[in-house]
């Protein structure tokens, strides 16, 4: 009773500072215009104010900089005074307070003792349909029969509110094929959603809708200009998504770009050319993804290569300090995150028949939200054996279980008799098995170097733990249960 009654307080406490943080952050950005620079350093106050460990504080000094006169982030704000209001008050405060100021700590522990982390957000794939066909795309072929209903999404999205997330990130397939989907958004309206979509659904009446929740907004995947787009999403794609681009930006919806670095495009998605053309169209954020060989019919040869991964590092790198635009690179991050997301400790991934996956990009489970409570799949012993491995190793440049330590994703899958979440994932693990082994040893060869003299302040973040000498391996950890 005692431990259950403690467990409660602290996720009261822990909601009523988010909640206080929130209405800091959505009072500065509702008000935000052109010319007030006093809001301006409002903004950055706040995240000063609300940081409470060392990385948050290195985001906090990050901001305080990028905001200041003259600098991109000055321009950035002004771009942001463009934004309907609703947008500013309800979607970034909470992806803020949710995603930035996420607390790693916060925890809930169930009635048999088992403690479960709180994640900062689910991602959810409530259909796998999609009208198109993109080449090295995870989706296949399904109908409506293979989606969620939506009393089975507004399900999962309630336990995951109840736990205490209110930041999903919604996948397919297309969700926008999804009839449901547009109501969660307004059931779910003290929640923010992104979803990520080719665009070529969003007409002028879901656009509207989207300004008048403020609470969801879309990220447009495009892979660089018209030669790559059109090669991987159809004639006639790159175009499509420019439109909707102005289509958004005329109606004031706060929205991102999404980009998947392959072995043909790194050049391009990290150039001044292309960034300056998803400002000039009015994306205010980015996300930047590797591609991965997983799903049907993985295809290695779209894999950067360790040198262009590296370089996609280095680009993004340089975006951050020169651009008005925030972005993200899920790999390449680590550093900033502490190692790999996956398996709850910062979100997780339901598909389109409720199995729970680690990772977006990690096609097997061990339970599924129709038969097992949400809380339960968090306890697993499938989840806590990633999550007690995190983060792999001593180099943070190398997070990822399934193509950087390619081996542990193999040893979680046969020890814990993991089922594959649909025809042909396990092939990520049997035929690219020795390939991204391969791979794998490239990547160290790469980033050894790079960790070693340019990381020195991850040290400072997480400890001597992460430094490395010459003779030093960056991995495994002692106590690592994956690492058999």
């Amino acid at each position: 009773m005692a431990t259950g009654l403690l467990s409660s307080a602290r996720t009261y406490f822990h909601q009523a500072k988010i909640h206080a943080m929130e209405r800091g952050l959505s009072e500065a950005l509702g008000l935000l215009t052109r010319s007030s620079e006093e809001n301006y350093s409002r903004i950055a106050r706040v995240f000063t104010a609300f940081a409470s460990n060392e990385t948050q504080k290195k985001v906090a000094e990050y901001m305080e900089t990028y905001l200041a006169p003259g600098q991109p982030g000055a321009v950035f704000l002004h771009h942001l005074a463009d934004i309907h209001p609703n947008f500013r008050r309800k979607f970034i405060s909470r992806f803020i307070t949710s995603i930035v100021f996420h607390d790693n700590n916060h925890s809930q522990r169930l009635k048999d003792g088992r403690e479960i982390p709180i994640p900062a957000a689910m991602v959810i794939s409530p259909t796998m349909r999609c009208n198109l066909r993109c080449v090295g795309c995870y989706a296949g072929n399904y109908t409506q029969r293979d989606d969620l209903s939506q009393e089975e999404m507004e399900k999962i999205l309630g336990e995951a509110r109840e736990l205490g997330i209110r930041y999903f990130i919604v996948v397919g397939g297309e969700p926008t094929v999804y009839k449901p989907l547009w109501d969660m958004f307004e059931k779910f309206n003290d929640c923010a959603f992104q979803f990520y979509t080719n665009g070529h659904l969003l007409t002028d009446d879901k656009i509207a809708r989207l300004v008048e929740l403020g609470n969801a907004v879309p990220a447009l995947s495009i892979e660089g200009f018209k030669e790559n787009t059109d090669a991987r999403r159809g004639d006639g794609a790159f175009e499509r998504i420019l439109k909707t681009m102005d289509r958004l930006r005329e109606a004031r919806v706060f929205f991102a770009f999404s980009a998947t670095a392959t072995r043909f495009n790194v050049d391009d998605i990290v150039s001044d050319e292309f960034i300056d053309l998803m400002v000039e169209k009015g994306a205010r954020y980015g996300w930047y993804f590797a591609y991965c060989p997983v799903g049907r019919n993985p295809d290695m040869n779209y894999m950067p290569t360790p040198e262009q991964r590296n370089k996609l590092r280095l680009g993004i790198n340089r975006i951050r300090k020169t651009k008005p635009v925030l972005v993200a690179d899920f790999w390449n991050d680590g550093p900033l995150s502490e190692g790999c997301l996956a398996s709850g400790r910062r979100y997780l991934h339901i598909n389109n028949k409720g199995d729970v996956e680690p990772c977006v990009f990690v096609h097997f489970a061990v339970d599924n939200l129709k038969k097992t409570p949400l809380k339960e799949a968090l306890a697993s012993d499938f989840f806590a054996a990633f999550r007690g491995s995190q983060p792999y190793g001593k180099n943070l440049l190398r997070p990822c279980p399934i193509i950087d330590r390619p081996e542990l994703l193999r040893n979680a899958v046969a020890h814990y008799g993991a089922y594959a979440t649909h025809e042909g994932a396990e092939v990520t693990i049997t035929d690219l098995a020795e390939p991204l082994n391969q791979y794998a040893s490239g990547l160290r060869e790469v980033y050894k170097k790079v960790w070693q003299e340019e990381y020195g302040w991850a040290g400072l973040l997480y400890g001597d733990t992460y430094k490395l000498d010459d003779a030093a391996d960056d991995g495994n950890f002692a106590g690592c249960p994956l690492c058999r």
